[in-house]
């Protein structure tokens, strides 16, 4: 599993920069995922809150450096923790949320085993586990990334646990996370433009902001871009801003965006805006000017528009959007 440690020279960043800052910090986070990846350590143990992009740069690592892994996340008893590291004995694993296994000293006990050091040159590191009065044994070789939300707590086979990996605390703050949202933004998603990822990114930045909530990366990527695209698609009553402040909120919200809803069945208002796409295309030549007059007398999305120009079918038209 071990290969030549590459030579990286840290490049120079411009002082003051959050995103610069992060990336820093992030530089540690990737080392020590290293570590274990070129067999220089044993384990790696990584917790901060939610949403900060934790297991992402662990994953992101350890595939950048080809290294072989097996990911699991969530639930996970001792015998199920035994049997992972019997599959998988010579790659690393990823354990990811389990925190709940340091509450079992039989899951304890076999972490400790294969995360302490070798009896010789070899690497290996001897499990052993007792399942229906049989003695079982894993020559375990691989290495072990422990990612949760939370610390460790005191106890002396967790203190002995710590002594045998490295343990690093990764909190950025708002002002960075901010920051890495931009980033990602900046770099379009899906069928999203850059410039309508950074718009969601914004608003979900300003309202997790003004409701005092720490921000989380799975709330921009997993749930504001999907809302996002969901309303442009037409596949909405609700205006994505008001989507994305009742996931922040966690309760119905007075909606602040949304048009008060039409007295129009789904049908009906289906065929309406193919009409209006059809007056549209008849009285304008621009995209530009097409696009402007769909979104005044709508509100929907331009991409809303050319989609219901593909419904209606052959016109005089520019051509579907494209990104």
């Amino acid at each position: 599993m071990a290969k030549t440690p590459k030579n990286r020279p840290e490049p120079a960043r411009p002082a003051g920069d959050p995103l610069a800052e992060l990336n820093r910090r992030l530089t540690v986070v990737r080392d020590r995922v290293r570590g274990v990846a070129l067999g220089h350590s044993n384990g790696f143990y990584l917790h901060g809150p939610a949403g900060c992009a934790k297991t992402y740069t662990v994953i992101k690592t350890l595939e950048e450096e080809k290294c072989p892994y097996h990911y699991h996340d969530g639930h996970v008893t001792p015998m199920g923790l035994f049997d992972l590291l019997s599959q998988q004995h010579d790659r690393v694993i990823v354990l990811d949320d389990v925190s709940e296994i340091f509450a079992q000293k039989v899951a304890q006990q076999i972490l400790l085993a294969a995360l302490g050091n070798a009896p010789d040159e070899t690497g290996v590191r001897i499990v052993k586990y007792r399942r229906q009065g049989v003695n079982e044994t894993v020559h375990f070789t691989g290495g072990i990334i422990m990612v949760s939300n939370l610390e460790l707590n005191s106890g002396p086979v967790l203190q002995a646990l710590k002594s045998r990996v490295h343990y690093l605390r990764y909190s950025p703050t708002d002002e960075q996370i901010a920051a890495m949202m931009r980033a990602i933004a900046a770099k379009g998603w899906h069928t999203l433009t850059p410039q309508e990822c950074l718009e969601v990114a914004d608003f979900l930045i300003a309202e997790s902001t003004r409701l005092g909530s720490r921000l989380d990366l799975r709330h921009l990527v997993d749930k504001a871009f999907p809302d996002y695209l969901q309303h442009q698609n037409g596949e909405a009553d609700t205006h994505w801003k008001d989507l994305i402040r009742t996931t922040l909120e966690e309760k119905l919200v007075d909606l602040k965006h949304t048009a008060p809803a039409s007295k129009l069945s789904r049908a009906e208002t289906k065929d309406h805006e193919q009409a209006l796409v059809r007056e549209i295309v008849a009285q304008y030549e621009t995209r530009e000017d097409r696009a402007a007059t769909w979104q005044e007398q709508t509100g929907k999305s331009e991409r809303a528009f050319y989609r219901r120009l593909e419904e209606v079918g052959p016109v005089d038209a520019e051509g579907p959007l494209t990104d």
